[in-house]
Parts: structure tokens; sequence; C-alpha cells
């Protein structure tokens, strides 16, 4: 068995390499399963770190043994929305339990590769990979033979060669460029130009093999190269997966699809990294806590963390000015207009600290008729963000809400601010009713995981200074004390915590949910 030779230093060293790969790998090895890392070995440091994806190519005849590897080792399985995928591969993330970071693994069955959005071509060649296979000692996995890589790697630069890069180049921007030929040169270094050149013969033709040499004394393919490749007998075209106008109908579908998902997660207020779901339906979590706890801060993080892998769609349960519509949002500016012009106090400046156990707050007569449309409005705004919220969790995303609408503390963070007294004129009863209703269809489905941000009286004092001292009294009991069907599970955390710490534990209640 031959060893690849020691790679240059990367910015990502080894010895960072994510526990749950290592894992992942060894066990491949103690079951005796054929797989290699097939490209992209250039930056295979990266992707053992948990910076880029993670390629590897495994027996298809290792398909049940493999799939139980994957749950053991902390792997989940994820798909893509129909029409998205390739034939024959699968997508898995993992997540380690050490540093909370998340790793994404293709698993292929087959080599599927081609153009952008497409995927077009299928090279029979995945035996070959397997059998000439070399060990990174370095690592201690199996990546593919660099002559082979090498050869893989220029024909996925004329197959996806397209009008517009003639165009390009002729502009005197060059087609190999960036990555992919600093990819090129790195195998080039690692391999025999005779070997190449040998090999090529053998897969794609004697004209083919004649030109790889010369590609490598150059340092890098040009044009005419690719060209010359794409004409060769056997013709790549014989490879594809479609006929030439489905593939240019597929093609257009995909990248306008992609384009249409990425404005609708716009309008959702979703990170638009990756369109991933989980195949056995989505997920909703809750972050809740009193004033000062981080909720918004520790959100940010989570959904940060997961939309580069995984599809997410961010929601808001309470009432704060940066989430009006615009209706609330018209009636925030004229209020601060009226306070500016005459001095008039803020609502919550005139509002006195109350226990939850007294209800609503005794607005009644003294309500006045804006406050009522603004209710109104909020209830409007909650019942859009419930319906999107359950849409998103059914299509298998996860839902990720800074803060929760409540019933048990009327009056009080997140709860209903109007009674459904009959002593109150038809416009109140009107708005309270409306308020209702959106709290009840919020709670039509529980959230999957609930997580409560805990923090003292003295801390959440001073991260903020300006909230009344009863007021942060009240909140963090009535937080302490919230409670939730039996079908969601509670995970408390201690929001006094260093931030990483906190975020870590979010991180593993999240991916244990999943």
């Amino acid at each position: 068995m031959t060893t690849m030779p020691q790679a240059a230093p990367l910015e990502h060293q080894v010895t960072a390499e994510l526990g749950v790969l290592r894992v992942l790998f060894e066990r491949l090895h103690a079951e005796g399963i054929r797989y290699c890392h097939w490209k992209s070995n250039e930056h295979l440091d990266a992707s053992l770190v948990g910076k880029t994806d993670v390629d590897v190519l495994v027996d298809r005849r290792a398909i049940v043994p493999l799939t139980r590897l994957l749950g053991l080792s902390n792997f989940k399985r994820f798909v893509v929305k129909p029409g998205r995928g390739y034939p024959g591969i699968e997508d898995y993330v993992g997540f380690d339990p050490e540093t909370g970071a998340l790793t994404h693994l293709h698993v292929h069955y087959q080599l599927t590769l081609g153009e952008k959005f497409l995927k077009g071509h299928r090279l029979p060649w995945e035996s070959l990979y397997l059998s000439t296979r070399v060990m990174d000692e370095q690592r201690g996995i199996y990546v593919a033979d660099p002559h082979l890589e090498l050869v893989v790697l220029v024909l996925r630069a004329a197959i996806k060669l397209r009008a517009r890069d003639f165009l390009i180049q002729a502009g005197g921007i060059p087609y190999f460029r960036g990555g992919l030929l600093r990819e090129f040169r790195w195998l080039a270094k690692r391999v025999r130009p005779e070997g190449v050149a040998a090999l090529a013969n053998r897969l794609i033709g004697a004209r083919a093999g004649a030109l790889f040499p010369a590609m490598i004394a150059a340092g890098s393919p040009s044009l005419r190269d690719l060209v010359a490749l794409r004409r060769t007998e056997p013709r790549l075209q014989e490879y594809r997966l479609y006929g030439e106008w489905e593939k240019v109908r597929h093609a257009w579908g995909r990248e306008l699809g992609i384009i249409r998902w990425k404005l609708k997660n716009w309008y959702l207020r979703a990170p638009t990294k990756s369109t991933r779901t989980l195949p056995q339906g989505g997920l909703t979590v809750a972050v809740v806590g009193a004033d000062g706890a981080g909720k918004s801060t520790l959100v940010a993080e989570l959904a940060e963390w997961l939309s580069h892998e995984i599809a997410v769609v961010c929601t808001y349960g309470g009432s704060g000015k940066g989430s009006a519509g615009l209706v609330r949002g018209a009636l925030h500016w004229g209020a601060g207009l009226r306070r500016r012009l005459f001095g008039y106090p803020s609502a919550s400046a005139r509002r006195k600290p109350h226990p939850p156990e007294t209800g609503p707050q005794p607005i009644g007569a003294s309500v006045s008729f804006g406050r009522a449309i603004w209710v109104r409005a909020l209830a409007r705004e909650r019942r859009l963000r419930a319906l999107e919220s359950r849409r998103a969790r059914s299509r298998g995303m996860i839902v990720l809400s800074d803060r929760l609408p409540q019933t048990q503390f009327p009056g009080w963070n997140d709860g209903p601010r109007l009674d459904g007294s009959p002593d109150h004129p038809w416009w109140y009863r009107a708005a309270a009713r409306e308020e209702q209703e959106a709290f009840h269809l919020a709670e039509l489905i529980p959230p999957d995981l609930v997580l409560k941000l805990h923090v003292s009286p003295e801390v959440a004092t001073r991260r903020k200074p300006e909230t009344p001292a009863p007021q942060i009294l009240t909140g963090v009991d009535m937080v302490r004390r919230l409670s939730f069907p039996a079908e969601t599970r509670v995970v408390d955390i201690d929001g006094s915590l260093p931030f990483d710490q906190v975020l870590l534990q979010a991180k593993r209640a999240v991916w244990d949910a999943i």
C-alpha cells in the first residue's frame, strides 16, 4: 500500500481535528468498510476541523453497516428540498460535543459530479478509486490516489466549462484560478507525469493521455486543453445523466429555485446558507429568560451555528419595537413624536410594576383607543409568525424563537395585555378577543425544546440597569415558574456563566433534540 507524501502545512492544523470525525474513521477502519476522501485533499485539514465539507466515497455494498456507524458516531441524516439532491449522494451532519462544532459529511456511493446547480455526469470509476486509495499517515484516513484525483479534477473543470468562461478569459481573467489552480498545482507536485498520462490514456483515450504532461509542465490546463478533453473518445457526454434540453431545464430550474429560496428566507428572517432539512420533521426551539439573561444573543449565535449546515428560521415571541410591523411601527413613531413635542411619558414609564398573580394590568377605561389598535396589530403579527413557524417546522426546518408568547402570567413578559371583561368598551373587548385568539394559535403546537436562561437579580440588574428592580425580581421568578406540556423538553441553563459555556450547553441540548 503506497502512502501519500506529506502535505505542506495549511492554515488549519491536524491537531484541531474534530473528535466526531476521528471516531467515525476509526470505526470504519475497525469494520473494514472501504472508503476514501475522494476530492479536495489539498485542504483536507480544513475539512477535518469542520471548516469545509468532508467528501467520502464509500463502497455501496456497505450502506447498512455504514448507516449504523454514522448513528453511533453522532451523525444525523439531512435532506435537501425535492429536486435539489443528486443521485448517489447523502448528506449527514455531525456534532462534536467537546467543541460544539458541526461538520458536514457528503457520503458518495457513486461519482456524481459536473455543472454548477446540476452535477449532470456520473463517472463509473468508483471501484478504481477504492482499489487505488492510499493511506494519509499524518491524518490517519484513506484518500484518493493523487494521479486519479488530478485526472478527475481536470475533467470536472472541463465539464463545468460554459460559454461565459471564454468571455471572462478574453477579458483577462483565467479560467483556472484561485482554489482550482491551487489544487491542481498541489496535486501536480505529488504525481509522476507519465503515470497521469497512462491513467488518462486508460480512462479517456490516447488523445487525452497526451494532453496531461503538457498541462503539468505549464502549471495549469488551458481552455483549449479542456475543450480537447471534452472531444476525446469516449466523449464526456457519454457519461451525462440528462439529455441536452433536459440538462438546461434542470440547471435553470435549480438555479431559479435557489434564488426563490433565498428571497423567501430573507422574508422569513431565515439565514440562507443551507437548504438541508430534517427527514423526520422539523424542530422548534424557544429561548426564554428574564431581562438581561441573554436571550437574543443566544438565538443569534445558535442561528449562525446551525444555518451553515441546516435550514433555519428565526422568529420573535415578544413585542419589541424592532419586530414591529407597519401598523405598530407607525404607532410607535406617533407616540415618540408626541413625547418629543409635549413631554408625555411613555407607556413603560407610566406602568407600575405589579406581581403576576394580579393578572392583566388594570387598564380598563384608561386604555386609549390607540393602545387597543396597537394590541390588535401585535396579535395579527403573532398569528402570522405562528403560522410561518408551524409551516417551517412541518417542512423539516429548525425554528428558533427569541422569547415565547405565554398565558400563565397575564400582563407580564410576552403574556396577554387585555382581559375580556364585559365592562369595557366594545373596541377594547374586540382587541382582547383578537389577542386571545393569537395566543391560542401560538400554543397549538408547543415548542419541542425550551432553553430557560436563569440569572440572579444581581446579574440581571447589572446587565439591564435601566429596568426597575421590582420588575427584575418578578421576571426572574416568573421564568423559574413557567411550565410547559409534557412533550416539551425543558433545559435549564445558568445564564450568569461565561457566554461560551452557555452557548455550548445550548448547542448540546439542541443537537440532542434534533
